[in-house]
């Protein structure tokens, strides 16, 4: 009941509205709580064992039973090597709390690896009865109905909730259902296809065959309309290995239903075409084999920065889960310029990910699960009975659908956790598959006793609910409350004491996240920059710094809390440059250049904390810097003629925010404001009224608070008033 509950929650649970991510980390804590009660059955069946045999039998009856285990099933054996190369990456890890509890914006640290394991192994001790198979295609079945429904209603623009966040392409809104993303959505789908057209063919009944057929058809449908080249790759690769193994299986379905089964298919594969997102399908359509294609150019840039952090950490990675955290350092102009801002936190091709993030052991270890999974697999479809030879076609066609959408993707909680259950079951199936009697259709079945020792004592089920209830409480509890703690916070003005309050409680349940201490440092920096009196303004900016300190001290490689320590620091020198030096503001600011020097976030934040606390001619060197990684960028051109006003170089200064105001300023209208500003007074010192005053008008568009804008334009309209009055006289 636990393993089917997960595998049919995995697509279907989030939480809208309660949570800053509500679809990857939710999922996440489920999954961790089901496994966390399959580990104290575990411990509690392990405990009878040493309490039957003694502790000192049991542990050198051990490597036997380890030995025996990875004998009789070496896929069981290679996914342990997977868990103990995730575990000795994390211990290694640049940053060891990220490893376990997984970067949040992906959430596949150890703690989702232990628990896919035993989901697992969970299936495989189930798969000894013979009907197993068909329960975990009916839960991910049942999952991906859910899924596929509530995608059809965003399709239709029926979408009952509201969000935030929503991925698009050439305008049009992609569904992301219940998974989250369009691309996670349909590789999910992709991998249920085969499975539900297995179960359509081994009903009986008329309204569940046409049922099974109708989820079927709407799920290529969604997969065509989701405009993911990844699960169209997955699609393909689902129908080749089916027409592989079908015929080795000895399988031949009739006529008919080959006909339908295609006429089905190819209504929901042109479908889209007749529909609004005919254009965009087209386009995306043309985007395979475009080369040049942004997406295309985004994942060869990741897949490079993965292959050399890989060539950087072969022993065992940068960390589990830690390509988020070591990415500053692979950073390339021509990635930023492709997705401009934030850092990445896969990179793209699961094969890539692993090696970088585990190094060898992972990488051999991801291999022999592939290699050992296949072959389990075929020697099922090869020699199993008939009903376990068709489960087999659509479990190696469902995991070939996990597989190459991960090769341009990644996988994630929902895909992940019926992969494993499927290997689970091809393990056992494939150590005799001949065992089993079964009856097409649901008739009375008889298989082996399921794995796993007995609980002989409540005594022994309590130490594994212990165990379980404690681990439980700092993988789940903890980072669950933080993160409620931080939607509480989100909800507030980034100045308020509220959001103040929340995020000092995040960051009480979770100590070893960088990101709400962060967050509280910068609230705190907000308030203290908009405080009138000086004494409190110091007193929030010494919070400030207090808080960020500990946010980097936690995070070391994080080059963004760097710079708002820096600048923390540099406004503090401001307010009082004989208590706060500023050689310590120049410092933090070169070691924050230095963590990430591509970043123009960085780069950019770094020359105003210089500009703010007097360092022209540092901050002049990082602005120049900026300017040449990124021409194109605003910001650097508009910082370079603000350094050159200060110094009284104002028709430099007027040349070069013309220049910065030609380009882009990704969004940035306070900074564009500021640069107008800065022409107006620069074309005011140079006696060019009129510009001036347009200048300033155009500030004030972008600004209309901006009250030094206000007086420029009133101070150049009254000089010119003045020329034009000595002028008549």
């Amino acid at each position: 009941m636990i393993t089917l509950a997960l595998l049919f929650a995995m697509p279907v649970f989030f939480v809208p509205g309660h949570l800053a991510e509500e679809f990857e980390f939710t999922k996440v804590m489920v999954l961790v709580t089901g496994a966390l009660v399959l580990l104290a059955r575990w411990v509690a069946a392990e405990s009878s064992r040493i309490t039957s045999a003694g502790f000192l039998s049991w542990l050198r009856a051990l490597p036997r039973r380890i030995a025996g285990a990875i004998r009789h099933d070496p896929l069981g054996g290679a996914v342990a090597l997977m868990l103990l190369s995730a575990l000795a990456s994390t211990v290694v890890s640049i940053r060891p709390a990220l490893s376990l509890f997984g970067a949040p914006q992906s959430r596949a640290g150890f703690e989702t690896i232990a628990a896919m394991t035993a989901l697992y192994y969970s299936s495989r001790s189930l798969a000894s009865s013979p009907l197993w198979i068909r329960r975990v295609a009916q839960a991910a079945g049942a999952g991906a109905a859910v899924a596929a429904a509530y995608a059809l209603l965003q399709i239709a623009h029926l979408d009952p909730l509201t969000w935030s966040r929503q991925s698009s392409f050439g305008g049009l809104l992609r569904a992301g259902s219940t998974v989250g993303h369009a691309n996670t959505l349909s590789a999910y789908l992709v991998m249920c296809l085969p499975l539900v057209i297995w179960l359509a063919s081994g009903t009986r009944s008329r309204a569940g065959k046409i049922g099974w057929l109708v989820l079927a058809a709407a799920s290529v449908f969604i997969s065509v309309a989701s405009l993911s080249r990844g699960a169209w790759l997955g699609l393909a690769g689902v129908a080749l290995t089916a027409l592989i193994l079908l015929p080795a299986s000895g399988g031949r379905p009739s006529r008919g239903w080959v006909l339908a089964a295609g006429a089905v298919a190819l209504v929901a594969l042109l479908l889209p075409l007749v529909t609004p997102m005919r254009t965009q399908l087209l386009d995306r359509v043309h985007q395979l084999t475009d080369l040049k294609a942004e997406t295309t150019r985004t994942r060869v840039e990741l897949w490079r920065a993965g292959i050399r952090m890989f060539r950087d950490h072969p022993g065992l990675g940068a960390g589990l889960d830690a390509y988020v955290a070591a990415f500053p350092r692979y950073r390339t102009t021509t990635l930023t310029e492709i997705e401009w801002g934030g850092t990445p936190a896969k990179a793209h091709n699961d094969a890539i990910q692993i090696l970088a993030t585990q190094g060898i052991p992972g990488g051999l270890a991801a291999l022999a699960i592939l290699v050992l999974g296949a072959r389990a697999v075929w020697r099922v479809a090869r020699h199993g009975g008939p009903e376990l030879r068709g489960a087999a076609v659509a479990v190696g066609a469902a995991l070939v659908g996990y597989v190459l959408p991960s090769l341009v993707g990644f996988g994630t909680v929902a895909t992940s956790a019926l992969a494993a259950a499927l290997a689970g079951w091809a393990a056992r199936a494939a150590r005799a598959p001949a065992a089993h009697a079964v009856e097409v259709g649901g008739a009375t079945h008889h298989g082996a006793p399921q794995e796993g020792a007995p609980v002989r004592s409540k005594w022994n089920l309590a130490a594994g609910l212990i165990l379980a209830a404690a681990l439980w409480y700092v993988l789940v509890d903890r980072p669950l409350a933080a993160e409620m703690r931080l939607a509480d916070a989100m909800r507030y003005s980034p100045a308020s004491v509220q959001r103040e309050d929340f995020l000092e409680r995040a960051a009480e349940a979770a100590p070893w996240d960088p990101r709400y201490r962060a967050e509280l440092g910068r609230a705190f920096f907000f308030r203290g920059l908009s405080e009138q009196d000086p004494s409190m303004s110091l007193d929030l900016l010494s919070r400030a710094r207090g808080e960020l300190t500990q946010a980097v001290r936690t995070a070391p490689e994080n080059g963004e809390n760097r710079i708002l320590l820096a600048s923390v620091l540099s406004t503090q020198t401001t307010l009082s440059p004989d208590r706060y030096p500023k050689q310590e503001v120049r410092e933090a600011f070169r070691s924050a250049v230095a963590l990430d020097p591509l970043s123009p976030v960085v780069l950019v934040g770094a020359t105003r904390g210089l500009v703010a606390s007097g360092l022209d001619q540092d901050a002049h060197a990082l602005a120049l810097r900026a300017a040449r990684a990124y021409p194109g960028y605003a910001p650097p051109f508009a910082d370079l003629g603000a350094i050159a006003l200060e110094q009284g170089r104002n028709a430099d200064a007027a040349d070069t925010l013309r220049l910065a105001l030609r380009r882009n300023w990704r969004g940035d209208e306070g900074s564009m404001a500021s640069a107008w500003n800065d022409l107006a007074r620069a074309n005011l010192a140079l006696g060019r009224y009129r510009e001036a005053m347009d200048a300033a008008d155009s500030a004030l568009a972008h600004n209309s608070r901006l009250s030094q804008a206000f007086v420029t334009k009133e101070t150049a309209k009254r000089n010119m008033e003045q020329k034009q009055s000595r002028a008549k006289k």
